[in-house]
């Protein structure tokens, strides 16, 4: 631990990433991880790992052989083919939040995700041009049974967006239906490997369990070429213990047997180390989103993935807070911090994230802003004889008013960072204006983003093979 002072951009030194790097190929070779698949079983035991049942233990120098076999860095290709999107090399693709069973927004309130909200999520999303790839699991569309629902969910991004996108997933079945209907957009099996168009995640039990549905998930990935995200669930003192040294050192043993599984299935499958490791709220039970210990997972997460060599999916924006608040706020403003200082290559909750991952919501539009400002952070600042400005200095001089120059009105809309979210007014000018709060504004913006949605198309004949694979395994799912 070290002292108060300069934040950490790199919390772990040489020798911390090593002696992690130990405890985790350690973990592996005395612990071992259970693996609940015969078929995977048999692979790593052919593979000449030592199966006791179904636990597995690891050799060593086996996983990195493995491991070494997984690309830096990939391309994902959309149905429209300009939609390419290269992750790896601190990319910082941003992608909206998955998973949530509920929907919120300002006039409508919280509800039960349906397939609506799905497609206007999607709309949004696309209509969006900071998210270039999309997720399936925007909302659960729980208006559909659940054992079919996924094929709704896929279809409903192959018809409303043309990009690349992550699969429903939650076992081997439902990806490879998302897989077969990427196939179908992408002109066949053989050209949906040669340029993938989606991705999936997987998530271990942690600490150490690798069940059935995902390692069929993660099979299917790699027999579709199709990259995965390895990503244990961590929570300090829960399914971790509760030191992120010793939290780190399970994810690590977690995602290096994940990549090795999925390269003994297909050589050169592309993965990603993910990072989803926070603290716990000890008086609820609950995860303790955008604090800092998640921020100082995401940094050390990062430090790691560059060490195996990785493309890192991380960060978000991430929060525990319930309503629209200050809470949710700081909360997210933290983890987009964390972010964009550990160099993501790919974030997966990057905005609508709400309620721990609870809540879908559609004022979506404040994370975009934080998104907008990062970004604009990144650009740096540009040091020329134009932006110098000397020559106005020496024109107005001392005490000279900049406001009207004709250097200002030439150059404000492009150095300075004007926001249609967060303004700087009077409180008379806010009260005659309706005295709005930020909610408030960002459900008028989010109505004035899916009102901007342009259909991007779809070839008829496409959507008809579409319509009908999803009609034949609905039949089939809830038979």
């Amino acid at each position: 631990m070290r002292p108060g002072g300069a934040l950490p951009l790199e919390p772990l030194g040489p020798d911390d990433l090593d002696r992690i790097h130990a405890q985790a190929l350690r973990l592996l070779a005395e612990v071992g991880t259970e693996v609940h698949d015969d078929e995977m079983l048999e692979r790593l035991a052919g593979a000449g790992q030592r199966v006791d049942g179904t636990r597995v233990r690891w050799d060593a120098d086996w996983v990195l052989a493995q491991l070494a076999l997984a690309p830096a860095s990939f391309t994902l290709t959309g149905r429209n083919p300009e939609r390419r999107v290269t992750i790896g090399d601190g990319s910082l693709v941003m992608m909206p939040v998955g998973g949530p069973p509920f929907a919120h927004d300002e006039e409508r309130g919280r509800r039960d995700g349906s397939l609506a909200d799905h497609v206007e999520l999607v709309k949004l999303a696309h209509a969006s041009d900071l998210l270039p790839v999309l997720q399936s699991g925007t909302v659960e569309a729980q208006d559909r049974e659940a054992s079919s629902r996924h094929l709704a969910m896929d279809h409903s991004i192959l018809r409303w967006s043309d990009r690349p996108f992550m699969v429903y997933g939650t076992s081997g079945e439902k990806a490879r239906d998302g897989f077969e209907l990427a196939a179908l957009a992408a002109g066949g099996r053989d050209a949906l490997l040669e340029r993938p168009m989606t991705l999936a995640v997987v998530n271990p039990n942690s600490p150490l369990v690798w069940d059935g549905l995902m390692v069929t998930q993660l099979a299917a990935c790699a027999e579709y070429g199709q990259p995965v995200a390895v990503t244990p669930f961590l929570l300090a003192g829960a399914s971790a213990p509760v030191t992120l040294a010793a939290g780190l050192s399970v994810l690590a043993a977690e995602v290096l047997s994940g990549v090795a599984m999925a390269q003994l299935v297909r050589p050169g499958t592309p993965c990603l180390m993910g990072t989803f490791f926070t603290g716990v709220d000890m008086r609820s039970g609950g995860p303790s989103l955008g604090l800092p210990e998640s921020v100082l997972a995401t940094l050390a997460g990062a430090q790691l993935a560059r060490r195996y060599g990785l493309p890192l999916r991380g960060g978000g924006g991430l929060c525990s807070g319930i309503p629209l608040d200050a809470q949710a706020a700081a909360e997210t403003t933290m983890s987009l911090w964390a972010t964009h200082l550990a160099g993501v290559d790919l974030a997966v909750h990057a905005a609508g994230w709400l309620e721990g991952g609870l809540v879908a919501s559609y004022e979506l539009m404040l994370d975009l802003e934080l998104i907008r400002m990062f970004g604009w952070l990144a650009r740096g600042l540009d040091v020329d004889e134009e932006s110098l400005a000397f020559d106005a200095l020496a024109e107005l001089g001392p005490g000279g008013l900049f406001l009207a120059h004709e250097h200002t009105l030439e150059r404000f809309r492009t150095d300075v960072f004007m926001s249609p979210l967060f303004r700087s007014q009077a409180h008379p000018t806010w009260e005659k204006q309706g005295a709005r709060h930020l909610p408030a504004v960002a459900a008028g913006e989010w109505r004035r983003l899916l009102d901007s949605y342009e259909d991007p198309g779809i070839d008829a004949g496409l959507d008809e093979a579409l319509r009908e694979y999803v009609d034949r395994r609905t039949r089939e799912c809830e038979a």
